[in-house]
């Protein structure tokens, strides 16, 4: 069974979170970076959450109050919030500027050394995104071999991906855009009344029992309101 790289206790947890952030410096710093397809914005998110994750975690190797475990226990769980879908989308091994060597110098397991009977989904799957209530995104995932809402054999559900943009601003490509994953094949996205008048993109890939992910779908656009 695949371990959870961020299964870790908060010793470990602490050492993977600050390690990766200085590897990520180290490639993406300087005049002439190695990794330009990590949004600026993005890394950010992490660099404003570490220090937080770094104090909490701290005040909590000494002797300390029952609110401050909470407080760490609570940075821990935004932090991991915000690296899984991060890994998921700029350092998976199909990233070419990510290898597997930097995965492993981040301690971040390469799924192809893990013994699996699930190939990575093929298929191409067809995404339609409608509104279905004020402010409500509805977007279904359907098979185009077989014109089916179910998922083709092997696939345990589907990433999808969203990005709200402004009308004037092209569409992002799904490599760009934070995913979710869920095993049904209908999801709803609820925005606020502050994104009415902006757009969101959607694309869907299928993703097998390893988390391997197949093609994105075409991405659809649906206006806010």
């Amino acid at each position: 069974m695949k371990r959870d790289y961020l299964n870790l206790t908060d010793h470990d947890f602490n050492n993977f979170f600050n390690n990766l952030m200085a590897y990520m410096e180290e490639k993406c710093g300087g005049p002439s970076p190695e990794w330009t397809h990590i949004p600026a914005a993005a890394r950010q998110e992490l660099a404003e959450i570490l220090p937080r994750w770094r104090d909490s975690f701290e005040k909590t190797r000494i002797a300390h109050l029952p609110v401050e475990t909470s407080l760490k226990n609570k940075a821990k769980q935004d932090a991991k919030a915000l690296l899984r879908p991060f890994v998921n989308i700029y350092l998976r091994e199909d990233q070419p500027a990510v290898t597997g060597a930097d995965r492993v110098a981040m301690g971040i397991p390469n799924r192809d050394t893990i013994p699996t009977y699930h190939p990575v989904p093929a298929v191409r799957p067809e995404t339609h995104a409608y509104p279905v209530g004020q402010g409500t995104h509805r977007v279904t995932v359907s098979n185009p071999q077989t014109g089916s809402f179910r998922r083709p054999s092997l696939v345990r559900g589907v990433a999808f991906a969203y990005r709200i943009r402004d009308l004037q601003d092209p569409k992002a490509s799904p490599f760009d855009m934070p995913s979710v994953f869920q095993t049904k094949t209908v999801r709803d996205f609820h925005w606020s009344e502050a994104d009415y008048g902006r757009v969101c993109d959607y694309a869907a890939a299928y993703e097998n029992e390893r988390g391997d992910r197949g093609p994105w779908s075409k991405v659809m656009s649906v206006i806010i309101a």
